[in-house]
């Protein structure tokens, strides 16, 4: 779909944003139509390629907050569409003021009914990376209004010095 490699107007103000807070919520970066398409093809494929299958008061408290999967590109083009897709890599450049960007890894996240809450963390810390000019794009493929528990981040934490050198 051409929206997935269309130019995403970034502001002067979103830019700032992310450098002094760490993130930035990007509204209609995806239209509902195209995240309805590509939301039935993820899901499709996170309940195929699911391997947590154990009742959840058996879980532990990692395994309890979702059903994880990754790099599904690698096992359906249209996904690889979707994660390769030149308008999130070019937003990720420009708000680290690069050229352009690799990527480390997709995940799909979908957290399960009666399910556990997803601990306060900083994803950074575990990735075997260099340095920490690193963005995460966090895509939700459904409204997830306030009572649904959206994501939530600890502002400009991207400062507190924790994890790969202490």
């Amino acid at each position: 779909m051409d929206e997935l490699n269309a130019a995403y107007p970034l502001s002067p103000s979103d830019i700032q944003f992310y450098r002094e807070r760490g993130y930035v919520n990007l509204k209609h970066v995806f239209s509902s139509e195209l995240l309805a398409c590509y939301g039935e093809i993820i899901t499709d494929r996170v309940f195929t390629l699911n391997k947590l299958t154990k009742p959840l008061e058996e879980r532990t408290t990692y395994e309890k907050a979702f059903l994880q999967v990754m790099n599904m590109w690698r096992d359906d083009e249209e996904i690889k569409d979707f994660v390769f897709g030149k308008r999130m890599a070019r937003i990720a450049a420009e708000l680290m003021d690069v050229d352009g960007v690799r990527l480390y890894h997709d995940q799909a996240l979908y957290q399960e009914p009666a399910g556990g809450r997803t601990p306060w963390h900083a994803d950074q810390f575990y990735w075997p990376l260099s340095n920490d000019n690193t963005v995460t794009a966090w895509i939700p493929l459904q409204p997830t209004p306030l009572d649904m528990g959206p994501l939530a981040f600890a502002e400009s934490s991207q400062n507190v010095e924790i994890g790969r050198n202490n």
